[in-house]
């Protein structure tokens, strides 16, 4: 009996081997027949997504879905028009054939120059961030085709610039303050980190971490000492280790932050700023080639333009190159909030201060390209017909103020971020989708036609990346509290401290009313606090310094109500009214803010604009467009300190607008009617004059007086 039990037991040991061998057998031949097994995204191995040090955390785009409202319009066209759009032109230009020719797939010369990659990967990028909101399986198919021609041309060391490859890898990192090597790089790294996170496959990550490590393996201590042109890379690899995980790239990121200000070469060694100077100019006419180099040697000169003329920590005023500026200090804010940085943020403290109290235009608009470089102009000089106003350079701008809103929790910087997304970032798209500027001036006598593509499209492609991205800015996330930055329709899922979810549902036609209603459902019944940002505009502030102020700063009384019994509504010193309770599935929070329209001032030492005033509703700055006052010149037009100005809604204008009417003096003596539309909003029919500020009577004059 024992012999036939033990008989027994081994067939059924045999049994359960055969079993377990063709189980594996299966699994095996199905990895045998896939096409391509998925590598195991960072994420699954629980390395990714380290939390800040410091401030608080963001709530991804993918947890935010935007619906209805001012931006889901937006989002539908961006997913459908814009980004199309810009691969159509992308691949019509050769941006993405020159990835064929690296990968030695395609004959023919090289088109565009050293940065035409970074184009591809940010509308790339922008597609990675509209699909995970919109599914467009069209979209989604040719994204991932381009995607796969980009990663063959990649090298075993894992290098991937299409213009090095092709012509010389023995020049890929030479005279890296021109060439943009690394903001190719960096714009690689951002759309294969937001590729991730769409797919969940890491297989573009992974590409993204070998051209990484191919560029650690080069710079950092004791290896290569030097640093960009175009800042770009560092905010990259902070979003790469946030990715992964590994505390390299955040490193190498402070490396080359820490770098710019010194000598280059094989130690980090002082920079004596007295020994940039210009190559003597030839004698007589110059030759193009000539002319190249002297404009080539004028960049190569460290005098601030690029953000290389003293350390970081020791500047304390923007200078330079504007969209430069702000990704520089987009990464140093990010630098200080996933690490210790102190003397970072004590800079970024005062450069910041030197940019909103000095620097900035009232549409959140920056650059005034004075001295030649699309960068900050002196303090206080804010032309308005030659205001600069890069569209990228407010995209920066966006980054920049969520990143301080992040590493400080101060509503002051959403502020600003709200102030820049509406007015200077929006003036750059038509309302197609399909039309761009590089620059938004303020005042135009010629007014503007937006052309469907742009010779150099780092404009076009940033606005493709940059709408569907507001989801992402929306929400922040802190111990035991949840912090609400934009209103806009739409629902956020959360994962509280407790583990347990949270569902943010709201209800708003903001900007153009001020009313706000948010259903909070958590999974259960849970502790947390629920942050309001009140706007500046709605507490009699325009912007958060004295650089412009509303002309009647007596502000009128916001309400808030939970569950439909109004509540202390009073913000705390951080600009938002915290409500902290036991949340449970119903509870609805309803915010009511003030628009009524506001007259704005400058500074007294903008002299561009004394005498004038510009129009506000909300968040919304307003313009003068001739097409609205037919006959009448806006330049002579000017504004009562009486004059009754009343805001009406229009459907039927340009998408559905609302707008400010009123009574002006034309010729300063004839009444005239106004009509002020949202300045994003101008350029989309005729071309037709434009402009911001708009005279006043003097006061002798003035019929008020």
């Amino acid at each position: 009996m024992e012999q036939e039990r033990l008989n027994i037991m081994s067939i059924r040991v045999r049994l359960i081997a055969i079993v377990l061998f063709v189980s594996l057998l299966g699994g095996w031949g199905d990895a045998i027949c896939a096409e391509e097994p998925a590598p195991t995204s960072p994420v699954a191995k629980g390395v990714a997504n380290p939390p800040p040090v410091h401030g608080l955390m963001e709530v991804a785009n993918d947890r935010v879905k935007l619906s209805g409202g001012f931006w889901g319009p937006r989002l539908k066209v961006n997913n459908g028009v814009t980004i199309p759009h810009a691969l159509d032109e992308l691949e019509k230009d050769g941006h993405v054939t020159n990835f064929d020719k690296a990968a030695g797939r395609h004959e023919g010369p090289l088109r565009g120059h050293h940065a035409f990659d970074s184009d591809l990967h940010k509308t790339l990028e922008g597609a990675m961030y509209s699909l995970e909101n919109l599914p467009n399986p069209a979209l989604k198919q040719r994204t991932d085709a381009i995607i796969d021609r980009i990663l063959a041309a990649q090298q075993k060391d894992g290098f991937l610039i299409s213009y090095f490859i092709v012509k010389g890898l023995d020049k890929r990192w030479d005279d890296l303050r021109l060439e943009h090597q690394m903001y190719n790089a960096g714009h690689f790294f951002e759309m294969a980190v937001e590729n991730q996170r769409l797919t969940g496959n890491a297989k573009v990550l992974d590409s993204a971490q070998r051209f990484a490590d191919h560029i650690d393996s080069v710079f950092g201590p004791q290896k290569r000492y030097d640093v960009d042109g175009h800042e770009e890379v560092e905010l990259a690899l902070v979003k790469l280790y946030r990715a992964t995980g590994d505390r390299r790239y955040l490193d190498l990121s402070r490396f080359f932050l820490d770098e710019r200000g010194y000598a280059h070469g094989t130690e980090r060694k002082p920079f004596d700023p007295t020994t940039a100077v210009m190559p003597s100019q030839p004698k007589g006419p110059l030759t193009d080639a000539q002319r190249r180099e002297q404009f080539r040697a004028r960049l190569r000169v460290r005098n601030g333009q690029m953000q290389d003329h003293k350390p970081v920590a020791d500047q304390h005023e923007a200078i330079g190159h504007a969209v430069r500026a702000g990704y520089l200090y987009a990464a140093m804010a990010d630098i200080a909030r996933f690490s210790d940085a102190p003397d970072y943020q004590r800079a970024l403290a005062d450069i910041w201060q030197d940019v909103v109290s000095r620097k900035m235009y009232i549409t959140g608009g920056i650059g005034t390209a004075q001295y030649g470089d699309e960068g900050f102009g002196d303090p206080y000089l804010l032309p308005n017909e030659a205001a600069y106003c890069e569209s990228c350079a407010a995209i920066a701008n966006v980054l920049w103020q969520q990143r301080m809103n992040l590493l400080t929790g101060d509503a002051k910087y959403a502020d600003v971020m709200e102030l820049t997304l509406y007015n200077g970032v929006l003036s750059g798209i038509s309302l197609s989708g399909d039309r761009f500027c590089y620059q938004n001036p303020l005042a135009s006598k010629q007014g503007r036609t937006r052309g469907p593509w742009i010779g150099l499209s780092c404009c076009p492609t940033n606005l493709s990346r940059i709408i569907p991205q507001v989801g992402g800015l929306a929400y922040a996330q802190g111990a035991g509290k949840i912090v609400v930055n934009l209103y806009a329709a739409g629902e956020a899922t959360l994962k509280l401290d407790d583990g347990g979810g949270l569902k943010l549902a709201q209800q708003t036609d903001y900007p153009w009313n001020g009313s706000v209603r948010i259903a909070v459902t958590p999974e259960r019944t849970s502790e947390f606090a629920l942050c309001l940002r009140i706007p500046g505009w709605a507490q009699g502030r325009p912007v958060p310094s004295d650089l412009y102020q509303f002309v009647d700063a007596k502000t009128q009384p916001f309400i808030v109500k939970v569950n439909g019994k109004a509540v202390d509504a009073a913000p705390q010193a951080d600009g938002y009214v915290p409500l902290k309770r036991h949340w449970q599935a119903g509870d609805v929070v309803e915010l009511e803010l003030p628009m009524s329209v506001e007259r704005v001032r400058s500074h007294d030492k903008v002299k561009e604009n004394q005498g004038k005033v510009a129009l506000m509703r909300g968040p919304i700055v307003y313009c003068l467009e001739g097409t609205d006052q037919p006959g009448v010149n806006l330049f002579r037009l000017t504004l009562p300190r009486a004059a009754n100005l009343r805001a009406e809604n229009r459907p039927d204008l340009l998408g559905g607008v609302t707008v400010i009417e009123g009574t002006a003096l034309a010729n300063s003596k004839t009444p005239t009617k106004l009509t002020a539309i949202p300045s994003f909003a101008w350029g989309n029919r005729d071309r037709t004059p434009m402009t911001v500020w708009i005279e006043e009577p003097a006061a002798k004059t003035d019929p008020a007086k």
